[in-house]
């Protein structure tokens, strides 16, 4: 793990090596952007530098400064013994904190409750009771806050004081997915650095290494799909969603058509039961999630599942073949472009976005699903949404 292992980013590259170079490193970052694009991987090879008994500076190969963003790099060595705990993730100066941390909190209270939020628990035990406390192996200590934008007012609160004035040699990097997320006080104090999304030839080319059992149609559309994130490409072959994408988009193409009674109500349930299974994988990845909650979050999915698709006739439509991400259905979308014109494709789109937004504010979730369903229908048949 080193600073130069992280690509396409150079903009964060460029400050990060600017303030070690100069010795102006802030007391507290901020890295915001998408999951899987490289911040925590930043953030720890960040640390392993600071940490570092002997840190030097390298060339970077000519072949790689475009991707890295830089000609050289301030790095840790990587064979210090601070440097092998850093990579073994046991240096005693480094605090990774994440919300589930709530489990190990010494107070039983808090070890019962659903780890759904980084909370001020968490923050005042594992962070401020401990940042004023000597360096154990005499440099610095780093707090590495993974999922920040879960934290609610109340722990942002009791981390402003420690982000304006950290005790000591501290540095704390927050990483969110958004800076939105964080309150402005929060934000205030902290040098924010934005990490952007992936080129998709990369992530195609990184996933195709980490899973090379999936077929390279699957493995591009996993790619194109992932919005630039390595991380959720992976998570997507998890939760099978080529598979689920596939049997969605006979839905979509088929209903419109299909005007038989049980029809409609056999494509909701299917949709209901593929949202329960993906709710089941996420409940396994996080424990912390009730299953309401999981079941959702897997409707969610599958409506962007949908806005994708209905993303891609638009495309078709208008002639921009080359970034659909469901290319491998060209007879599908030659069939659904001539059903749709471009509008009924955006409204399609405006109507799926729609149905997301009711399903955050806890409306019955089959009801949506069906009137969704029943919207999209009459598109495909050529009418218009109902007004009222």
């Amino acid at each position: 793990m080193s600073l130069g292992d992280v690509l396409h980013q150079g903009f964060a590259q460029r400050l990060i090596q600017r303030a070690v170079t100069t010795d102006r490193l802030p007391h507290a970052y901020l890295f915001h952007g998408p999951d899987g694009v490289g911040k925590e991987t930043l953030a720890l090879a960040l640390a392993q530098l600071l940490l570092c008994g002997a840190p030097t500076e390298i060339e970077v190969d000519v072949a790689r400064r475009a991707s890295v963003g830089v000609e050289r790099l301030r790095v840790g060595c990587g064979r210090c013994e601070d440097c092998r705990l850093v990579a073994a993730r046991t240096h005693p100066d480094l605090h990774l904190i994440y919300r589930q941390l709530a489990h190990d909190h010494p107070d039983a209270q808090v070890r019962k409750r659903m780890a759904k939020e980084l909370s001020v628990d968490v923050v005042r035990h594992f962070i401020t009771a401990k940042v004023g406390r000597t360096p154990a192996r005499g440099r610095t200590k780093i707090f590495v806050v993974r999922e920040a934008n879960l934290m609610k007012a109340s722990a942002q609160n009791a981390l402003l004081k420690t982000l304006e004035e950290p005790p000591g040699a501290t540095v704390i990097i927050l990483l969110a997915i958004s800076a939105d997320r964080l309150l402005p006080t929060t934000r205030s104090r902290c040098q924010s650095i934005r990490f952007d999304g992936l080129p998709t030839a990369f992530v195609e080319t990184q996933f195709a290494k980490l899973q090379p059992e999936v077929a390279p149609d699957e493995a591009k559309w996993y790619a194109r799909c992932s919005d630039g994130s390595i991380g959720r490409a992976v998570e997507f072959v998890a939760d099978g969603l080529f598979a689920i994408n596939h049997r969605l988009i006979e839905n979509l193409v088929n209903i419109g058509g299909n005007t038989k009674s049980g029809a409609l109500t056999a494509v909701v349930k299917a949709w209901t039961d593929h949202a329960k299974a993906l709710g089941d994988v996420y409940r396994k990845r996080d424990p912390n999630m009730t299953a309401t909650e999981a079941s959702r979050l897997g409707l969610k999915q599958l409506f962007g599942l949908a806005s994708w698709w209905y993303a891609d006739v638009l495309r078709f439509c208008s002639g921009e073949r080359a970034t659909v991400v469901n290319e491998h259905l060209t007879q599908a979308l030659e069939v659904m472009a001539k059903a749709l014109d471009a509008k009924q494709a955006i409204d399609a789109i405006n109507r799926i976005n729609q149905a997301g937004g009711h399903l955050d504010s806890n409306v019955y979730t089959q009801l949506c699903v069906e009137t969704l369903l029943h919207d999209l229908a009459r598109l495909g048949r050529g009418e218009g949404l109902l007004v009222g």
